[in-house]
C-alpha cells in the first residue's frame, strides 16, 4: 500500500500551538477493499500477501481467555529494528470484517505497539508485517472469547469527542536508549454497524478512519483503522528520536468526517 498523503495541510501545522490549529483535515482514500472484505483470504488479496511464512520474530502478546471481546488488550513486537518494518497490520480471522487496523510506521518508531481491539468470537488473532523491501511475515495467537464484542446493545448518545496523551522519555532498557513512551486515548463511540439501541434499532457505523502522528511537523505513524478497535481508541507508540520538548501532534478523522486533533510535548 503506498503511502498516504492523511489529512493532508495538517503536516504545515503540526508544530503550531493547538489554538491555531483550526483548519479542516482533508480526507484521503480509506482503504476500503481491505477492511470491509469478510475473509482473510480476501484481505491478503487486497494487500497482495500471498504464501505469508510464520515469524518468530513477531510476538503478539494478548488474553489467553476475554472475557469481553469488546475490548482486548493486544501489544504486538518485532525483534527488527526501527525503520526495517514498512507496515504492521492487525486482523481477526472470526470478526465480520477482519482487518482491525493499520499502521505505517516511519523510521523513528520501534515495530512494537499497544492498542485494544474487539474480537466477536474465538479465533485466531493474526499480527502482519511488511518489511521495508516489501515482503511480508505473520505471527498468529488464538485467543477464546467468553463475550461477543462485535454487536451487542449500545446506548445511543451525543456525539463528542476528546483526546489526551502523554510522552516521556523511558529508562534505558530492552527497547534501548533515547526511547519515548507515546500514549493516546481518543473518545469516540467506534460503532461498528451491527449494535442495537435500548429499542432494538440498528445505529449506524460510526468509526475512526484515518490517523497521523506528527513528530516535529513530520508525520511517524500513518494509520488506518476499521471497526474492530474498541470503543475510545488506545495506543501506545515507542519513538527514537524524540527529545524532552519536542512536540507530538495527532490528527484523526471518522467515516461520518468528524475529526480530532491534539498535540503534546515530551516530558520528563
Amino acid at each position: 500500500m503506498q503511502r498516504r498523503t492523511v489529512l493532508k495541510g495538517w503536516l504545515a501545522l503540526a508544530t503550531l500551538p493547538f489554538w491555531a490549529v483550526v483548519q479542516k483535515v482533508q480526507a484521503a482514500s480509506w482503504f476500503v477493499q481491505a477492511f470491509e472484505a469478510k475473509q482473510i483470504s480476501e484481505v491478503m488479496a487486497a494487500l497482495q500477501a500471498k504464501a505469508v511464512p510464520v515469524s518468530q520474530n513477531i510476538q503478539i502478546e494478548a488474553p489467553q481467555k476475554a472475557e469481553n471481546g469488546a475490548v482486548v488488550q493486544v501489544e504486538v513486537a518485532s525483534a527488527q529494528p526501527a525503520g526495517s518494518i514498512r507496515t504492521l497490520r492487525l486482523l481477526a480471522d472470526a470478526n465480520p470484517t477482519p482487518l482491525i487496523a493499520s499502521f505505517e510506521l516511519g523510521k523513528q518508531v520501534l515495530p512494537k505497539l499497544v492498542t485494544r481491539i474487539k474480537l466477536a468470537q474465538s479465533g485466531e488473532l493474526i499480527a502482519l508485517i511488511q518489511q521495508a523491501d516489501g515482503q511480508f511475515q505473520q505471527q498468529r495467537r488464538f485467543v477464546i472469547v467468553l463475550e461477543d464484542g462485535c454487536a451487542g446493545s449500545e446506548r445511543e448518545e451525543p456525539f463528542a469527542s476528546s483526546m489526551k496523551m502523554r510522552a516521556r522519555p523511558l529508562e534505558d532498557g530492552p527497547l534501548g536508549k533515547g526511547i519515548v513512551e507515546l500514549k493516546i486515548i481518543i473518545v469516540h463511540p467506534m460503532r461498528t454497524g451491527r449494535s442495537k439501541n435500548d429499542d432494538g434499532v440498528l445505529m449506524p457505523a460510526h468509526f475512526m478512519q484515518l490517523m497521523q502522528v506528527v513528530l516535529n511537523g513530520q508525520v511517524i505513524v500513518d494509520a488506518q483503522t476499521g471497526t474492530g478497535i474498541s470503543r475510545n481508541p488506545y495506543f501506545t507508540f515507542y519513538i527514537k528520536e524524540a527529545r524532552v520538548g519536542d512536540v507530538i501532534a495527532v490528527n484523526w478523522q471518522d467515516n461520518r468526517g468528524f475529526e480530532g486533533h491534539g498535540q503534546v510535548t515530551v516530558t520528563q
